[in-house]
Protein backbone atom coordinates (compact mmCIF):
# COMPACT_ATOMS: atom_id res chain seq x y z
CA UNK A 1 0.00 0.00 0.00
CA UNK A 2 1.19 3.31 -0.36
CA UNK A 3 2.99 4.88 2.64
CA UNK A 4 1.64 8.28 4.11
CA UNK A 5 4.33 11.25 4.22
CA UNK A 6 3.27 15.04 4.44
CA UNK A 7 2.23 15.37 0.44
CA UNK A 8 -1.07 16.45 1.17
CA UNK A 9 -4.78 16.21 -0.12
CA UNK A 10 -3.67 18.18 -3.91
CA UNK A 11 -1.03 20.16 -2.05
CA UNK A 12 -2.59 21.56 1.03
CA UNK A 13 -0.01 20.26 3.66
CA UNK A 14 2.66 21.06 1.59
CA UNK A 15 1.69 25.05 1.74
CA UNK A 16 1.33 24.84 5.00
CA UNK A 17 4.83 23.83 5.58
CA UNK A 18 6.28 26.13 3.20
CA UNK A 19 4.13 29.24 5.48
CA UNK A 20 5.58 27.59 8.60
CA UNK A 21 8.99 27.36 7.54
CA UNK A 22 8.71 31.19 6.38
CA UNK A 23 7.72 32.46 9.76
CA UNK A 24 10.62 30.56 11.03
CA UNK A 25 12.80 32.01 8.87
CA UNK A 26 11.95 35.65 9.75
CA UNK A 27 12.43 34.38 13.33
CA UNK A 28 15.70 32.77 12.93
CA UNK A 29 17.02 36.33 11.28
CA UNK A 30 15.26 38.43 14.13
CA UNK A 31 17.22 36.59 17.19
CA UNK A 32 20.09 35.54 15.88
CA UNK A 33 21.11 39.17 13.72
CA UNK A 34 19.14 41.60 15.98
CA UNK A 35 19.60 40.62 19.79
CA UNK A 36 22.78 40.76 21.74
CA UNK A 37 22.73 37.01 22.41
CA UNK A 38 22.55 36.25 19.08
CA UNK A 39 25.24 37.99 17.77
CA UNK A 40 27.54 37.07 20.98
CA UNK A 41 26.50 33.29 20.89
CA UNK A 42 27.92 33.43 16.68
CA UNK A 43 30.63 36.12 16.95
CA UNK A 44 31.89 33.58 19.61
CA UNK A 45 31.74 30.48 16.76
CA UNK A 46 33.47 32.88 14.28
CA UNK A 47 36.60 33.51 16.72
CA UNK A 48 36.09 29.56 18.06
CA UNK A 49 36.24 28.75 14.02
CA UNK A 50 38.92 31.29 13.04
CA UNK A 51 41.93 29.12 13.32
CA UNK A 52 40.65 26.84 10.90
CA UNK A 53 39.70 29.57 7.89
CA UNK A 54 42.86 27.63 5.85
CA UNK A 55 41.59 24.61 6.42
CA UNK A 56 40.93 21.96 4.12
CA UNK A 57 37.50 22.07 4.06
CA UNK A 58 38.02 25.97 1.87
CA UNK A 59 39.07 23.43 -0.77
CA UNK A 60 35.32 21.67 -0.89
CA UNK A 61 33.96 25.11 -0.41
CA UNK A 62 35.38 26.49 -3.29
CA UNK A 63 34.17 23.65 -6.15
CA UNK A 64 31.09 25.76 -5.47
CA UNK A 65 30.59 28.27 -8.02
CA UNK A 66 28.11 29.38 -10.91
CA UNK A 67 29.59 26.66 -13.18
CA UNK A 68 28.82 23.94 -10.80
CA UNK A 69 25.69 24.89 -10.33
CA UNK A 70 24.70 24.79 -13.75
CA UNK A 71 26.23 21.59 -14.29
CA UNK A 72 24.58 19.92 -11.21
CA UNK A 73 21.25 21.39 -12.14
CA UNK A 74 21.70 19.96 -15.84
CA UNK A 75 22.27 16.67 -13.95
CA UNK A 76 19.09 16.96 -12.02
CA UNK A 77 17.07 17.65 -15.02
CA UNK A 78 18.22 14.99 -16.94
CA UNK A 79 17.52 12.85 -14.05
CA UNK A 80 14.00 14.08 -13.80
CA UNK A 81 13.17 13.78 -16.98
CA UNK A 82 14.37 10.14 -17.63
CA UNK A 83 12.56 9.46 -14.57
CA UNK A 84 9.23 11.41 -14.40
CA UNK A 85 9.23 13.38 -17.91
CA UNK A 86 9.42 16.94 -18.61
CA UNK A 87 7.51 18.33 -16.00
CA UNK A 88 9.26 16.92 -13.02
CA UNK A 89 12.59 17.74 -14.61
CA UNK A 90 11.37 21.68 -14.98
CA UNK A 91 10.18 21.88 -11.53
CA UNK A 92 13.52 20.93 -10.17
CA UNK A 93 15.21 22.55 -11.50
CA UNK A 94 13.26 25.93 -11.13
CA UNK A 95 13.48 24.93 -7.66
CA UNK A 96 17.20 25.00 -7.20
CA UNK A 97 17.39 28.18 -9.19
CA UNK A 98 14.44 29.97 -7.79
CA UNK A 99 16.03 28.79 -4.30
CA UNK A 100 18.88 30.35 -4.75
CA UNK A 101 18.32 33.15 -6.68
CA UNK A 102 16.09 34.15 -3.12
CA UNK A 103 19.07 33.27 -1.24
CA UNK A 104 21.51 35.44 -2.43
CA UNK A 105 18.85 38.29 -3.12
CA UNK A 106 18.30 38.68 0.59
CA UNK A 107 21.73 38.12 1.68
CA UNK A 108 22.31 41.51 -0.54
CA UNK A 109 19.66 43.46 1.02
CA UNK A 110 19.07 42.19 5.23
CA UNK A 111 20.93 44.45 7.20
CA UNK A 112 23.38 43.24 9.68
CA UNK A 113 23.91 45.55 12.37
CA UNK A 114 26.78 45.18 15.02
CA UNK A 115 25.18 45.24 18.71
CA UNK A 116 28.41 44.81 20.61
CA UNK A 117 30.70 47.16 22.09
CA UNK A 118 33.51 44.80 22.22
CA UNK A 119 34.85 41.41 20.70
CA UNK A 120 35.31 39.78 17.56
CA UNK A 121 32.96 41.81 15.08
CA UNK A 122 32.19 41.33 11.83
CA UNK A 123 29.73 43.06 9.89
CA UNK A 124 29.60 41.05 6.63
CA UNK A 125 26.30 40.32 5.42
CA UNK A 126 25.85 36.41 5.43
CA UNK A 127 22.85 36.12 6.00
CA UNK A 128 21.65 33.67 4.01
CA UNK A 129 24.35 31.13 3.16
CA UNK A 130 24.35 31.26 -0.01
CA UNK A 131 27.60 27.67 -0.17
CA UNK A 132 24.71 26.12 2.15
CA UNK A 133 21.56 27.17 -0.14
CA UNK A 134 23.52 26.18 -3.34
CA UNK A 135 24.10 22.41 -2.13
CA UNK A 136 21.13 22.11 -0.34
CA UNK A 137 18.74 22.88 -3.25
CA UNK A 138 20.65 20.79 -5.56
CA UNK A 139 20.49 17.79 -3.30
CA UNK A 140 16.89 17.95 -2.61
CA UNK A 141 16.16 18.66 -6.18
CA UNK A 142 17.94 15.21 -6.60
CA UNK A 143 15.63 13.52 -4.63
CA UNK A 144 12.62 15.12 -6.47
CA UNK A 145 14.43 13.86 -9.97
CA UNK A 146 15.15 10.12 -9.15
CA UNK A 147 13.17 7.26 -9.94
CA UNK A 148 10.91 6.53 -6.86
CA UNK A 149 12.12 3.29 -6.45
CA UNK A 150 15.72 5.35 -5.58
CA UNK A 151 14.62 7.96 -3.67
CA UNK A 152 14.97 6.54 -0.23
CA UNK A 153 18.86 5.15 -0.82
CA UNK A 154 19.37 8.62 -2.55
CA UNK A 155 18.07 10.56 1.03
CA UNK A 156 21.36 9.41 2.84
CA UNK A 157 23.73 10.66 0.26
CA UNK A 158 21.65 13.68 0.34
CA UNK A 159 22.14 13.97 3.78
CA UNK A 160 25.80 13.60 4.34
CA UNK A 161 26.45 16.38 1.27
CA UNK A 162 24.11 19.11 2.27
CA UNK A 163 25.33 18.58 5.89
CA UNK A 164 28.85 18.36 5.28
CA UNK A 165 29.27 21.73 3.11
CA UNK A 166 26.68 23.64 6.15
CA UNK A 167 28.95 22.00 8.88
CA UNK A 168 32.12 22.96 6.17
CA UNK A 169 31.18 26.81 6.08
CA UNK A 170 31.22 27.00 9.64
CA UNK A 171 34.09 25.33 10.65
CA UNK A 172 36.12 27.46 7.88
CA UNK A 173 34.46 30.81 9.52
CA UNK A 174 32.88 31.48 6.25
CA UNK A 175 29.16 31.44 7.59
CA UNK A 176 27.33 32.07 10.90
CA UNK A 177 25.02 28.98 12.30
CA UNK A 178 22.04 31.04 11.55
CA UNK A 179 23.30 31.52 8.24
CA UNK A 180 23.11 27.89 7.48
CA UNK A 181 19.66 27.51 8.80
CA UNK A 182 18.05 30.39 6.56
CA UNK A 183 19.19 28.47 3.65
CA UNK A 184 17.77 25.61 4.80
CA UNK A 185 14.40 26.93 5.78
CA UNK A 186 14.37 28.53 2.41
CA UNK A 187 15.66 25.23 0.42
CA UNK A 188 12.44 23.84 2.62
CA UNK A 189 10.18 26.74 1.10
CA UNK A 190 11.05 26.00 -2.21
CA UNK A 191 10.08 22.23 -2.03
CA UNK A 192 7.28 22.56 -0.84
CA UNK A 193 5.87 25.46 -2.76
CA UNK A 194 7.01 22.91 -5.82
CA UNK A 195 5.20 19.56 -3.94
CA UNK A 196 2.30 21.24 -3.64
CA UNK A 197 1.91 22.95 -7.34
CA UNK A 198 2.64 19.25 -8.73
CA UNK A 199 0.25 18.17 -6.48
CA UNK A 200 -2.28 20.75 -7.28
CA UNK A 201 -1.79 19.80 -11.11
CA UNK A 202 -2.07 16.41 -10.99
CA UNK A 203 1.65 16.07 -11.71
CA UNK A 204 2.43 14.50 -8.50
CA UNK A 205 0.14 11.71 -7.45
CA UNK A 206 -0.47 8.57 -4.70
CA UNK A 207 1.47 5.48 -5.67
CA UNK A 208 -0.12 2.12 -4.85
CA UNK A 209 3.03 0.52 -3.53
CA UNK A 210 6.52 2.36 -2.39
CA UNK A 211 9.56 1.10 -1.32
CA UNK A 212 9.80 -0.52 2.12
CA UNK A 213 12.90 0.99 2.64
CA UNK A 214 11.44 4.57 3.46
CA UNK A 215 10.96 3.91 6.74
CA UNK A 216 14.60 2.96 7.61
CA UNK A 217 15.77 5.75 5.78
CA UNK A 218 13.02 8.35 7.83
CA UNK A 219 14.13 6.76 10.85
CA UNK A 220 17.39 6.91 10.47
CA UNK A 221 17.25 10.72 9.29
CA UNK A 222 14.97 11.49 12.69
CA UNK A 223 17.52 10.24 14.46
CA UNK A 224 20.45 12.23 13.15
CA UNK A 225 18.23 15.39 13.42
CA UNK A 226 17.47 14.49 16.86
CA UNK A 227 20.55 13.77 17.55
CA UNK A 228 22.69 17.05 16.30
CA UNK A 229 19.92 19.25 17.15
CA UNK A 230 20.39 17.95 21.00
CA UNK A 231 24.41 18.37 20.55
CA UNK A 232 23.85 22.08 19.49
CA UNK A 233 21.80 22.63 22.73
CA UNK A 234 24.18 21.28 24.82
CA UNK A 235 27.24 22.61 23.53
CA UNK A 236 25.68 26.10 22.74
CA UNK A 237 24.79 26.12 26.23
CA UNK A 238 28.39 24.97 27.56
CA UNK A 239 29.95 28.09 25.69
CA UNK A 240 27.00 30.60 26.90
CA UNK A 241 27.81 29.50 30.12
CA UNK A 242 31.80 30.29 29.61
CA UNK A 243 31.01 33.69 28.17
CA UNK A 244 28.70 34.69 31.34
CA UNK A 245 30.96 33.52 33.78
CA UNK A 246 33.98 34.91 32.84
CA UNK A 247 32.47 38.20 30.99
CA UNK A 248 35.70 37.87 27.87
CA UNK A 249 34.58 39.84 24.97
CA UNK A 250 37.08 37.72 22.92
CA UNK A 251 36.68 34.03 24.58
CA UNK A 252 36.56 31.35 22.22
CA UNK A 253 34.98 27.83 23.78
CA UNK A 254 35.42 25.12 21.84
CA UNK A 255 31.84 24.08 22.63
CA UNK A 256 30.42 27.08 20.43
CA UNK A 257 31.89 26.14 16.79
CA UNK A 258 30.74 22.40 18.32
CA UNK A 259 27.47 24.31 18.27
CA UNK A 260 27.52 25.97 15.43
CA UNK A 261 28.99 22.66 13.27
CA UNK A 262 25.35 20.63 15.13
CA UNK A 263 23.43 23.17 13.70
CA UNK A 264 24.20 22.88 10.58
CA UNK A 265 23.94 19.25 10.22
CA UNK A 266 20.96 19.31 12.20
CA UNK A 267 19.44 22.33 9.60
CA UNK A 268 20.67 19.61 6.63
CA UNK A 269 18.91 16.72 8.15
CA UNK A 270 15.87 18.53 8.63
CA UNK A 271 15.77 19.87 5.28
CA UNK A 272 16.76 16.52 4.02
CA UNK A 273 13.72 14.72 6.17
CA UNK A 274 11.36 17.60 5.32
CA UNK A 275 11.77 16.79 1.26
CA UNK A 276 11.88 12.95 2.34
CA UNK A 277 8.37 13.36 3.82
CA UNK A 278 6.89 15.81 1.40
CA UNK A 279 7.38 13.15 -1.64
CA UNK A 280 6.80 10.14 0.24
CA UNK A 281 4.47 7.72 -1.36
CA UNK A 282 3.89 10.29 -4.39
CA UNK A 283 5.42 9.74 -7.38
CA UNK A 284 5.22 11.34 -11.37
CA UNK A 285 2.01 11.07 -13.22
CA UNK A 286 2.96 9.43 -16.01
CA UNK A 287 4.45 6.99 -14.21
CA UNK A 288 1.53 5.82 -12.27
CA UNK A 289 -0.66 5.80 -15.52
CA UNK A 290 1.91 3.63 -16.67
CA UNK A 291 2.23 1.06 -13.83
CA UNK A 292 -1.87 1.47 -13.58
CA UNK A 293 -2.08 0.25 -17.09
CA UNK A 294 0.26 -2.51 -16.67
CA UNK A 295 -1.37 -3.91 -13.30
CA UNK A 296 -5.13 -3.62 -15.91
CA UNK A 297 -3.53 -5.62 -18.48
CA UNK A 298 -1.95 -8.20 -16.39
CA UNK A 299 -5.59 -8.43 -14.60
CA UNK A 300 -6.77 -9.03 -17.65
CA UNK A 301 -4.63 -11.67 -19.52
CA UNK A 302 -5.30 -13.65 -16.14
CA UNK A 303 -9.20 -13.41 -16.43
CA UNK A 304 -9.04 -14.58 -19.79
CA UNK A 305 -7.10 -17.11 -19.31
CA UNK A 306 -8.59 -18.58 -16.44
CA UNK A 307 -11.92 -18.61 -18.23
CA UNK A 308 -10.68 -20.65 -21.12
CA UNK A 309 -11.95 -24.23 -21.54
CA UNK A 310 -9.40 -26.89 -18.99
CA UNK A 311 -7.69 -23.56 -18.11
Amino acid sequence: MASRGLGGRAGVVPMGVAAVCGVLLVAVYALAVWTVPGQRFEDAVLRASWPDRESAVVTVLDTISIGSLALASGLVGWIGHRAGGRAIAIAAVLMIFATVTTTELLQAVLPRPILLAHGFRREDRSFPSGHTAVATAVLCGLLLAVPVRWRSWTALPVLLGSAGIGAATVTAGWHRPSDTVGSALIVMIGVSVTVGLLRRRGLLVPLTQTSDGGRIVGGILGIVVTASATIAVFAGHKAAAALDLTGDPDLAPPSAVVAGRALAIAAAGTATLTTFLLLRGLGPARRARTRTFNDREAQSVSERLASEPGA
